[in-house]
């Protein structure tokens, strides 16, 4: 079982060209030894690839940048959920400022700015600037936007 991913991108727009990015999640360690600290948090970095014809083939360069694996790392769901949130702000002051999760109960995702202070703005579908493909071969970049969707808090 997983929470709800979070993925970061440096561009509000990830479908239009490769783009970088990190999705942020947790999930249920299978070692853990305490049923309520049983979470870990994760991390994975790769390259979205909305052109390519292959499903399986979209998430290019994937590389887990954070998956502890010894039960005394694990957590409450409401500590992940914070561990997660504190991740998604660090990847932001890097650059990594646009924020992509599915929505169930809409549009297929809901998009957001995080700002300087850390606080979240919502990108309406009438803001985003569809990027115009450079010429020859696409830049690297982005993660997959997957799993169900929540809004930030």
């Amino acid at each position: 079982m997983a929470t709800i991913p979070k993925v970061v991108y440096k561009t509000p727009n990830p479908e239009a060209r490769v783009s970088e990015g990190y999705t942020i999640f947790a999930e249920v360690l299978s070692g853990a030894t305490a049923p309520a600290n049983c979470w870990v948090v994760k991390e994975i970095h790769g390259y979205w690839d909305e052109a390519e014809p292959d499903p399986k083939q979209k998430f290019k360069n994937r590389a887990t940048s954070l998956s502890p694996t010894d039960p005394q790392h694990c957590v409450t769901i409401q500590e992940a959920h914070k561990i997660i949130d504190e991740q998604v702000l660090y990847r932001a002051k890097t650059g990594f400022k646009y924020l992509l999760m599915l929505n169930m109960m809409g549009p297929p995702h809901d998009r957001f700015e995080i700002l300087r202070d850390g606080t979240y703005q919502e990108i309406l579908p009438t803001t985003i600037v569809v990027e115009q493909p450079t010429e020859g071969k696409p830049m690297p970049g982005g993660l997959p936007p997957y799993g169900r969707g929540q809004r930030p808090r």
